[in-house]
């Protein structure tokens, strides 16, 4: 019977055997390697030391030389230049005469004043635009020139040095020496073999020498323009580096073209302010001619034994096939076993939550994790219709995820299984939900399931989207609140005439004349008007209030007494209040004004909620705001009291709820219900409490909460104010300081009336040339003028030049940094346009300290 073969052993025998002719190629290859990379390196260090000793040479012939110029150049002769100088210069030419072509004595204005060999025409020539004598006179240093074309035609470098008579520069002297005496010295005899050779190139790129016919004279960068590492290399010299490098290039032949591979060492030869740079260069070719006989004795014995273990090899494979085929064959076996185990215990300790399911509908496993965080065991639910029933308890939803899976089994039985996630919330075993990212995967006959827990994920994200939300709604309320703010000025200033004119007439008419009524109709349209610009001043964050320490019920109840809650009272006469007020509850810092004020908008917006009979509760508590309850309402953690007003209407709509804050957002009837600022007044006013304003609603009613942080401050005793009658002063000098004319004129007038002395100037500037020759005892001050200086700087300038001045100030827009500036610098209670005469009054009583008249 024919032996089966193992086609797996054998594709794998061969593998290792390839494998290992591979290995031994490489061992083999290893040591030529080596050896080719040794003689390189010997190719380069001998390149290096000729590049070296060629630079050594240069420099200490251009040395040599200049040490004999540097000891001419402090002779006297030469110094002064006679004829003794003369004899001096020409000794030292025939001493030298065998490399040096010329010597030159030229003066400090760089006309020439000898020369050895003497030339009657060069005397007196001008030599100072040649670059090494230019260089020479601006540095009083020694200098070797670029090579340059002698008049005789050929190649030369001059070495200057500078001569000084008694430390003053006198010119210079200089010799001449062609350069084919240095190449031919230190370059024409550096040979490397057949075809290594040496060049040399300026600090400028041009080939100074080489023995290629064409280069000299002609830069790098032409000659090379093709070759990018010599293009390198040659930059590299140029600043003076030293190095080496491998280049390659195309040689053409007759009828062919060869790729050379040459090895070049570089490095430099400093000479005074000049630089060259040597190149050894050698082609690869050459330097490793040695080891062809070399390599190819390696490769015979190489492909020897290669064959003799191709042959070993194959009576090996067939000794140990059978061999290795039952081997195989019982670990196989076992691998099976353990893989199933292992496969197991991996399941079961995995950090992701798995479940196995048939494709019959059982769940046939669960591991550790997934019941850890979900609750259920397979005990729990054995099949998937379990699974359903306990994880979606809702029947729409539970009949929708199960025709969804029995479509997946389907496809699974068709071949046609989707491997989709998708993502649903479940309810867990001890009742809390979860959102759930479920993914599946077919293996033959089951479904593995991945449970992956986005709970955390998810609430993160709303968390972070309700953050940019309440973000963009603060900046949104902020422009509306400048928006609003700039209006409120600019009525307050309109509304003065409105509210003070009245008040003023009416003190100056008879109690039967005609025209009373009008004139307190029009003062009070006026107050009211006042108000609703109070309401625009809260919308713009910047509200004129006073803090005081106050406790909530007291406010809850003294609102619940005043004529302005009867009256809502009064026309919501199916609608109950009730209070439910905690005892003992802490106190709060706040503005009195603006709390009532939000109580008030709050008890109207719930009573124009509800259609027909019901309740408006309006209750207090003390609530420990944790941490997490905190940053739901972006206030910090701590003790707060809130003030809660809860309607039965029938709630605010979803797409509303955004909004309900905004300035003149409203649903109600514009002009008949409000005007749309009120909502808008108890957010701003909770901001500047430092607090904040939750709502929720339903259909069964709105719940505004207002929490205000706990003060630990005790109540202040009740103030006691004078007799509004007695407010008239003893003649005071007032200067009043408005840029309004009508303004000046109320104010004036209301002085005037208080018996004081009153003087009125539009703009700081006409305040301050005012005072220069006039004294007042206090001054009322506008904070916001068309042009020139505020009433900050007008009063920091003012009691510069008038120390101890006092003043009050006025203003139609809200208590900001300058009022408060200047308060720091002197000034006195601020007043918010328009005013009245009491208010004025007391102002001006309080900042002069008058003493009330009986």
């Amino acid at each position: 019977m024919r032996q089966k073969v193992n086609i797996p052993a054998l594709g794998k025998f061969f593998f290792l055997l390839l494998l290992f002719v591979i290995v031994a190629s490489w061992i083999f290859y290893l040591p030529y390697k080596i050896v080719r990379q040794n003689t390189i390196d010997s190719l380069n260090a001998q390149q290096r030391l000729l590049a070296r000793q060629a630079s050594v040479g240069i420099e200490e012939f251009f040395g040599s030389y200049g040490k004999l110029l540097d000891h001419l150049a402090v002779h006297q002769g030469i110094i002064r230049f006679n004829d003794e100088g003369k004899v001096v210069l020409d000794e030292f030419f025939q001493a030298n005469q065998a490399t040096v072509s010329a010597v030159t004595r030229v003066d400090a204005t760089g006309h020439i004043l000898y020369t050895v060999p003497f030339q009657a025409g060069a005397i007196g020539l001008d030599i100072s635009f040649q670059e090494h004598n230019r260089l020479l006179a601006e540095t009083h240093e020694p200098v070797v020139s670029s090579v340059f074309k002698a008049v005789q035609g050929y190649d030369t470098v001059a070495y200057a040095v500078p001569v000084f008579d008694q430390g003053e520069y006198a010119g210079s002297l200089s010799i001449l020496i062609p350069f084919a005496v240095v190449a031919e010295k230190y370059l024409a005899n550096i040979v490397l073999g057949k075809n290594g050779y040496a060049w040399m190139i300026s600090k400028e790129g041009v080939e100074l020498y080489c023995p290629v016919p064409g280069h000299v004279g002609r830069t790098v960068f032409e000659m090379s323009s093709t070759l990018p590492d010599v293009i390198k290399m040659a930059e590299k010299m140029m600043a003076g580096e030293e190095g080496q490098t491998t280049y390659r290039y195309d040689w053409m032949k007759v009828n062919s073209r060869a790729e050379v591979v040459k090895h070049a060492v570089y490095h430099p030869v400093h000479l005074p302010h000049n630089l060259w740079s040597i190149v050894v260069e050698t082609p690869e070719k050459q330097a490793l001619a040695p080891l062809h006989d070399f390599g190819k004795w390696w490769m015979l014995i190489f492909v020897g034994f290669v064959g003799v273990l191709l042959v070993y090899s194959y009576f090996v494979f067939r000794s140990r096939l059978k061999v290795e085929e039952q081997r195989e064959r019982a670990e196989s076996e076992k691998r099976v076993t353990e893989n199933q185990n292992f496969f197991g215990k991996f399941i079961n300790a995995a950090h992701v939550p798995i479940a196995m399911v048939n494709i019959n509908g059982t769940i046939e496993f669960l591991n550790e994790k997934c019941v850890e965080l979900y609750g259920y065991t397979l005990a729990d639910v054995p099949t998937m219709d379990a699974w359903f029933n306990k994880a979606y308890p809702e029947q729409s939803l539970n009949r929708l995820i199960a025709k969804s899976w029995q479509r997946r089994l389907d496809d699974a039985r068709n071949q046609k299984f989707l491997v989709s996630p998708e993502k649903r919330s479940i309810v867990c075993k001890d009742g809390s939900i979860k959102d759930v990212e479920f993914a599946y995967t077919l293996i033959e006959d089951r479904v593995v399931i991945t449970l992956n827990d986005k709970t955390e994920e998810n609430r993160v994200e709303k968390e972070k989207k309700e953050l940019e939300q309440r973000t963009a709604k603060a900046k949104k309320m902020e422009v509306l609140g400048l928006l609003a703010g700039g209006v409120a000025h600019d009525l307050n200033n309109i509304l003065s005439g409105v509210v003070s004119y009245p008040e003023l007439l009416l003190m100056q008419l008879p109690p039967e004349s005609k025209m009373r009524s009008a004139l307190e109709l029009i003062h009070q349209s006026g107050l009211q008007a006042a108000a609703v610009v109070a309401d625009l001043l809260t919308v713009a964050r910047g509200v004129v209030s006073v803090k005081k320490t106050e406790n909530l019920n007291t406010l809850i109840l003294e609102y619940m007494q005043s004529s302005v809650c009867k009256a809502i009272a009064a026309s919501h006469p199916d609608i109950s209040c009730v209070q439910d007020l905690a005892p003992g509850l802490a106190n709060i810092s706040c503005s009195a004004v603006h709390v009532k004020k939000c109580l008030m908008n709050l008890m109207t917006n719930g009573a124009e909620a509800i259609e027909g009979e019901g309740q408006v509760v309006v209750s207090t508590r003390h609530e420990a705001v944790a941490q997490e309850k905190a940053a739901a309402l972006s206030v910090p953690p701590g003790e707060y009291v809130v003030l809660s007003v809860r309607d039965t209407g029938g709630g605010i709509a979803d797409q509303d709820k955004e909004h309900i804050f905004e300035p003149f957002y409203t649903k109600k009837e514009m002009g008949r219900s409000g005007s749309g600022l009120g909502l808008t007044v108890v957010w701003n006013t909770m901001q500047d409490h430092d607090g904040t304003v939750a709502v929720t609603s339903s259909d069964m009613g709105t719940t505004f909460a207002l929490y205000f942080p706990v003060s630990t401050e005790e109540l202040p005793g009740q103030e006691e104010h004078g007799d509004p009658k007695e407010l008239r002063g003893f003649g005071q000098k007032i200067l009043v300081v408005d840029d309004q004319a009508y303004q000046r004129d109320i104010a004036c007038q209301i002085l005037h009336h208080l018996n004081y002395e009153c003087y009125a100037v539009s703009s700081g500037e006409e305040a301050l040339e005012y005072l220069t020759e006039n004294n007042v005892d206090l001054v009322v001050l506008d904070m916001i003028m068309g042009s020139g200086m505020d009433g900050s700087q007008t009063y920091a300038a003012l009691v510069k030049q008038n120390p101890g001045l006092k003043a009050i100030i006025a203003s139609g827009f809200s208590e900001n940094e300058n009022v408060k500036e200047a308060q720091r610098l002197g000034a006195g209670d601020f007043i918010k346009k328009p005013y009245s005469m009491r208010q004025l009054g007391l102002a001006l009583q309080k900042a002069l300290a008058v003493e009330i008249r009986k």
